[in-house]
Formats: structure tokens, C-alpha cells, sequence
């Protein structure tokens, strides 16, 4: 692997936790604040070492992915091996039976932690933050989910990852690398391992191949979710969200739509369907409802397709705006408009 600085590429080399005398606790603390990075998905931490009842140990990181499954994820310093299977098998049995007061208390419990507190803010309430991270359709805990983290995996991890995956489990095994240059800077990088049927060799891919939109969320959308006219509507849209100042996006690794963010948050979306896309507008004030579908209206040329909501997910507020092939789109005025609502929400 070579690190390039300009025309200059200096070589790195392979190195090991314990050659660096790191422990699996730096390990943590680097996927904690980096999931999306490491794992490959956003996960909204809620654990650190969870104690978990009759056993003498605990779950290395509890989460929360954007749907509201729970999310075991443990760690190995070396090689995956042992009873590290059977180990979280036994902590997602234990999770799976939590209900909503469970999963808060365990959240508020970490939020007393520096770590909780770094990741989440002081004054942050478990309803508030679920329902800022999660998708509109989220099911707190409807399943869960294994990832198996380490930097090499023995053939036997393989084979019941494998056979989980079979039975309908996601399971999931994350293989990182640490690396050095000359300097002794460190670099990690990861990679999703997908066991085959020959159980001594691994696919490697971002994501599972039964979610194509985390692979390539951005040929999902334009190609498999719109037809040919639609996916042009959302490359205009795209574009212009793109432009409106205080979004972050766009995000194309969801299923039904793809997002802008603002802190953190999901601000607009973009619900692309084969004959339409709808512009969901989250968290904004206004004075005058009817002076607000108007001006949406306005947008499209059809009052027909607005709509307003003010009590969805913790009420939150919600302009939808559904757009078809033919509209023509001003791209200033959505500018404006929708920077206006975000900007001042």
C-alpha cells in the first residue's frame, strides 16, 4: 500500500495492534467513533463493554442501525477465532428480547459515560436521537444483527457466518488492516468479508450482495428504483440540493431515498419511485400554513402534490412535494425555498 502526497508515494507497511502496543480497547474506541468508516453503515451507538446478565463479560458495542435493529459488534485484536461466534450469538439472544424501556435505559446509562456524553451531548433524550437517526418506517428491535470484527478470520468463523446468513441472520465479518509509513503514522483500513460455499475463500465487498443500494446506491437509485425519464427528474433534484447551503449530502445508500443531512440529522430527502420523486422537508417553522403549500405549489405548478404533516416521529414537522417527469424546476427558487426552511428550522 502506498500513501500519495502529491507526485511523492511512500510506501506503508503492514503492522499488528500488539506490534504498536495498542490494545482492543483503541480498537473500540476507533470503531465507536468511526462505524461508518470501518463497518461500512452509520450506527447510532448506545454501549460500550455491556454487561450482560450471568455472564462474565460484556458486549464490546451495542448499536442501533438506521431500520432500529439492535446491533452486536465484537472485537478481536488478532485473528477471529475461538468462541467469538458463539459469543455473540449468546449476546444477540439476550438483546433480542429488550423492549423500548430496556434499549432507553441502556442508552441513558451510556449517556453518563465520557463516552456517551462525547458521542451524544450532555442533554441528548433517547426518543429525540432515535428518531432523528433512524428511517421514517424504523421497527425498534424487530431483529439483530452480528458484526465480527478482526484482522484475520479462521476458516471455521466463515462457515457459521455463512450458515447464519443462510438462515435468514445477518451476520457480517469486518477484517481490518493497520498499516505504517516512515514517519510511524497509522492507517486502518477494513473490509466486508462475505463467506462462500467453499468456506476457504471470502468475497470481499463494501456491503452483502443482497443489499445492492449500500454497494452502489447511486446506480440503485437511477437505475433500478427510476425509469429512464424519473432518474433524470433525480439527478436535477440532486443537483440542486447539492447547491443549498447548510446540507450535507447527498447519501445514496438507502433503500427508498436518498439524503441530505444538517448536523447530523436528516434534513431532505429524496423518495425516488419509478414515475415520481418526492422531496420530503424535515424540522422547519412557519407562520402560515396555507401561504407554505402555496409556495410549494409553485415550485411544481400543481397544489395536488403538496402536503404538510406536523405530528410524524416526535412531531416532527414534514413538507412533502412530489415531482414527475415534465416538471420544470427552477433552480434558484428551490434554492431559496428550501434553503429558507432549513437554514431557519
Amino acid at each position: 500500500m502506498l500513501r500519495i502526497e502529491g507526485r511523492e508515494a511512500t510506501e506503508l507497511t503492514a503492522t499488528e495492534l500488539s506490534t504498536e502496543q495498542l490494545s482492543e480497547d483503541d480498537l473500540r474506541e476507533w470503531v465507536i467513533d468511526n462505524t461508518a468508516e470501518i463497518l461500512g453503515e452509520d450506527f447510532l451507538v448506545i454501549g460500550r463493554e455491556v454487561g450482560v446478565a450471568d455472564l462474565n463479560d460484556g458486549i464490546d458495542i451495542l448499536a442501533i442501525d438506521r431500520a432500529g435493529n439492535l446491533v452486536v459488534i465484537e472485537l478481536k485484536r488478532g485473528a477471529l477465532r475461538g468462541s467469538v461466534d458463539f459469543q455473540a450469538l449468546k449476546y444477540v439472544s439476550y438483546v433480542s428480547r429488550w423492549s423500548y424501556d430496556d434499549i432507553k435505559q441502556q442508552f441513558e446509562m451510556f449517556l453518563q459515560s465520557e463516552w456517551g456524553m462525547d458521542l451524544h451531548g450532555e442533554g441528548a433524550t433517547f426518543a429525540e436521537t432515535l428518531e432523528e437517526f433512524c428511517d421514517d418506517d424504523y421497527e425498534l428491535n424487530a431483529t439483530q444483527r452480528i458484526f465480527l470484527v478482526g484482522n484475520r478470520v479462521h476458516e471455521r468463523i466463515g462457515s457459521v457466518v455463512l450458515w447464519l446468513r443462510e438462515q435468514g441472520i445477518d451476520a457480517n465479518i469486518v477484517q481490518f488492516s493497520l498499516f505504517k509509513d516512515g514517519t510511524n503514522s497509522l492507517y486502518l483500513d477494513s473490509k466486508t468479508l462475505v463467506p462462500t460455499s467453499d468456506l476457504a475463500k471470502f468475497e470481499t465487498g463494501d456491503t452483502p450482495s443482497d443489499t445492492p443500494w449500500k454497494v452502489d446506491g447511486k446506480r440503485w437509485h437511477l437505475e433500478e428504483r427510476t425509469n429512464e425519464d424519473t432518474a433524470v427528474l433525480v439527478q436535477q433534484l440532486v443537483e440542486i440540493m447539492s447547491e443549498v447551503r447548510g446540507l450535507d449530502g447527498p447519501s445514496w445508500t438507502q433503500k427508498l431515498y436518498i439524503a441530505f443531512r444538517m448536523d447530523g440529522t436528516n434534513r431532505v430527502l429524496l423518495r425516488t419511485w419509478a414515475q415520481s420523486v418526492q422531496i420530503d422537508i424535515y424540522d422547519f417553522l412557519f407562520e402560515d400554513e396555507q401561504n407554505l403549500l402555496e409556495a410549494a405549489a409553485n415550485l411544481i405548478g400543481d397544489s395536488e402534490r403538496v402536503g404538510l404533516d406536523t405530528e410524524i416521529h416526535g412531531n416532527r414537522t414534514r413538507l412533502q412535494i412530489r415531482c414527475v417527469p415534465g416538471d420544470e424546476l427552477d433552480h434558484d427558487q428551490w434554492i431559496n425555498f428550501v434553503e429558507e426552511l432549513v437554514l431557519e428550522g
